[in-house]
């Protein structure tokens, strides 16, 4: 890996474990704010609820509560909701000394009877006529307007309403909402704060794999040239002295290609070891991938496929000109390849702003239940039987992604009515 790669790396693992932390915490935030306002609701119905047993007046009452008092909900889990977390009825005398309530009276023709606010200093009888007014053209039982929250209760064909001020329940929850989302932005702070500075220590392992892997690859790449170059010198040999035959040829054949996927692995495993700009120089990338379409069209003309192009002249960019050259002759290759018989292979470059996008296409009518996202898996093949109608080992477009990332580019691959699309996009600066 080399130090982009362990970047993004360590980017991935940040982002991942930051956005966990900020589901989590938020998650919990919510259920604190809902804990709250169920608990609040509860304990504002409670006193309204006794306010109006009480016949809307609690100033004189001896406060036997528990004995008064009609719950709202006689099950279990709200008594158990109640005692935990205190959300019933104040039993002790204080109640009536900062409970905050004025009370509104009607006839049976709805018209106000009586009007009392001694309780409350902030609301005028005018002023509770016309909250009472609001209450009244209201079909629910319970309710809110302002900072009050009301209940009205009926009987006889006459109706009190009772508003309870609960200004400082929600004061309570403004305050408890703000802390939360303090807390919250301060523990994401934090939280990024330590994952930035430990996300080196926990991706060491994956990096040291890696490095494990490159590694025995190189190393047995190198051992297996020896004993390939002696079976290739045995087998020339053989062909010298007895002539060629099925076998000896088979054999060559092999050889060849065990040397070439050896070459290939090796080339993956070095591809990341150098630095992000290694040699890489003003190249022309529209006369690079011209000359890779020229060399290929021979083959695309003996496999009976059509090949297009759609190539904007004098792109250039910071690249090894010899890697691009390669990406381009892999992709092309693995459209001729793939491409349906008679089909057509399509390849573009477009320049759009500092974005340069190379597209090679090719027809592929039986690619709608592919995955394509595994085409850049090494040794993956379309051909998933291995069957030996399509020659190659399923590495190339493992070596397209990695010279890709070299260049700090991206490669995706898509299949949309009946066309395979490899689209491989560079940023210029």
């Amino acid at each position: 890996m080399n130090k982009t790669t362990i970047k993004k790396l360590r980017k991935k693992f940040t982002l991942a474990a930051f956005i966990s932390f900020m589901i989590v915490i938020s998650i919990m935030g919510g259920l604190i704010l809902l804990v709250n306002h169920y608990t609040s609701t509860k304990q504002i119905r409670a006193i309204l609820n006794y306010i109006v047993q009480n016949g809307g007046d609690i100033s004189d009452k001896n406060h036997s509560i528990r004995e008064n008092i009609e719950f709202i909900s006689e099950n279990g889990f709200d008594r158990v909701w109640t005692e935990v977390f205190s959300a019933g009825l104040d039993t002790s005398p204080e109640l009536r000394f900062y409970t905050r309530y004025f009370t509104v009276w009607y006839n049976e023709k709805n018209e106000v009877a009586s009007v009392d606010t001694a309780n409350i200093a902030a609301v005028s009888d005018e002023n509770a006529i016309n909250y009472g007014q609001y209450a009244l053209d209201r079909s629910d039982t319970y309710g809110s307007i302002d900072q009050f929250s009301y209940q009205k209760y009926e009987e006889n064909g006459e109706t009190m309403i009772v508003f309870l001020d609960c200004k400082q329940h929600n004061d309570i929850s403004k305050r408890l909402l703000n802390i939360i989302l303090v807390l919250v932005a301060l523990g994401a702070v934090i939280m990024l704060v330590i994952i930035f500075f430990l996300s080196k220590r926990m991706i060491m392992p994956e990096v040291r794999n890696a490095e494990k892997q490159k590694q025995f690859i190189t190393n047995a790449g190198h051992e297996l040239k020896t004993p390939l170059a002696v079976i290739r010198a045995n087998t020339e040999l053989d062909i010298m002295l007895n002539g060629e035959n099925e076998w000896n040829q088979s054999t060559l054949r092999q050889t060849e290609d065990l040397t070439k996927l050896i070459q290939d692995l090796i080339l993956i495993a070095r591809a990341n070891e150098a630095g992000q700009t290694q040699s890489f120089t003003e190249t022309d990338i529209s006369k690079t991938v011209t000359e890779a379409v020229q060399g290929l069209s021979p083959i695309a003309q003996k496999a009976e496929k059509e090949l297009k192009t759609e190539i904007e002249e004098s792109i250039k960019m910071k690249a090894d000109e010899g890697r691009i050259k390669q990406l381009a002759v892999l992709l092309i290759d693995n459209a001729i390849k793939y491409c349906d018989d008679k089909g057509t292979v399509t390849v573009a470059l477009h320049k759009k702003g500092k974005t340069i996008r190379l597209i090679v296409s090719n027809d592929y009518k039986d690619g709608e239940k592919t995955d394509c996202s595994k085409f850049f898996d090494r040794f993956y093949r379309a051909d998933e039987s291995h069957s030996g109608e399509k020659s190659g080992y399923g590495i190339g477009l493992s070596i397209a992604e990695s010279i890709v990332e070299n260049h700090n580019g991206t490669i995706n691959a898509s299949w949309n009515s009946g066309v395979i699309h490899f689209t491989c996009t560079f940023r210029t600066k």
